[in-house]
């Protein structure tokens, strides 16, 4: 019983992953120096990564293969728009579209809005166009501060990630994270408006320092929490809004402050402010202690 009982103890140490080199450094995409302001939510489709930067100047885009510089697409620009989370949608906003539409988050505390991007062209040309804005309750009436989407493709809705507390990063006076549930609006030109009265669902969730990028796939959320030193991975299950696991990202292999997160094939990619590429090797659920 004794021989039994520390072979299954052995078992499950050996299955049990570390967090240490989970992540791998694959190149420095656009270096900190020529990015036109500080580098936020990124996604990838059509071969490339396509990274937003605060306050809308422009994204830029560069190779999910090799870090080789693609283009930088303009945009108009907006002092209050953050741009801290990027995610592709599966929607076609017209028919012959090559690419579906991108959804930006402006997680700021005086902009509740969600951005639909319109990418067009091909690799090298491409161009963006603003097409819908989705205009969120306020603070106050919502019950989260500093709002971040996160797309869920599957089910055609929206979690909005945030804060209890006018705070970002002071865990005091009860301050805590907000997961609210949407029905995403139908796709379209203009502006919607969404009320308090559309929240589908409510979670409520311990502190956790600074929301970053976030993905969202099979049923699980992947959220990206922190600055440099003292960030962190946490995974939900969105069906039960169990925390599943959390990683440390300094023992995981990225140092900076992480800002993008999203899947490439089965390999989960980090981004981070000074524009290194990390992903994962060989993804699979992890969980530490």
């Amino acid at each position: 019983m004794k021989k039994t009982s520390i072979l299954l103890v052995l078992i499950l140490l050996a299955a049990w992953p570390a967090n240490a080199q989970f992540f791998k450094e694959k190149f420095q995409g656009i270096p900190e120096s020529k990015a036109p302001g500080s580098r936020q939510g990124g996604l990838s489709m059509d071969g490339c990564i396509f990274q937003f930067m605060d306050g809308a100047p422009a994204i830029d885009v560069f190779s999910i293969k090799d870090g080789k510089y693609i283009q930088r697409i303009p945009l108009e620009g907006h002092k209050t728009w953050h741009c801290n989370n990027a995610c592709v949608s599966d929607i076609y906003l017209v028919k012959g579209d090559r690419l579906p539409l991108v959804y930006v988050s402006q997680e700021n505390k005086n902009e509740h809005c969600i951005c639909a991007f319109r990418i067009s062209g091909k690799k090298g040309e491409y161009s963006a166009e603003l097409v819908q804005k989705i205009i969120l309750p306020e603070p106050a009436v919502m019950g989260v501060w500093y709002p971040n989407l996160v797309l869920d493709n599957e089910k055609g809705e929206f979690y909005v990630t945030g804060y209890s507390r006018e705070s970002w990063n002071d865990a005091r006076f009860g301050n805590g994270l907000q997961l609210l549930r949407f029905k995403l609006p139908a796709a379209g030109y203009g502006e919607v408006s969404i009320s308090a009265s559309d929240i589908l669902a409510r979670r409520n969730y311990a502190f956790r320092l600074a929301t970053q990028g976030a993905v969202i796939r099979d049923g699980k959320m992947y959220q990206v929490y922190g600055m440099a030193g003292d960030s962190a991975i946490v995974c939900y299950d969105l069906e039960t809004g169990r925390e599943l696991w959390c990683m440390d990202l300094l023992s995981a292999g990225i140092p900076n402050e992480p800002e993008s997160l999203f899947f490439v094939g089965k390999e989960l990619y980090c981004v981070d402010v000074k524009g290194f590429v990390y992903a994962s090797q060989g993804f699979k659920e992890t969980f530490t202690r």
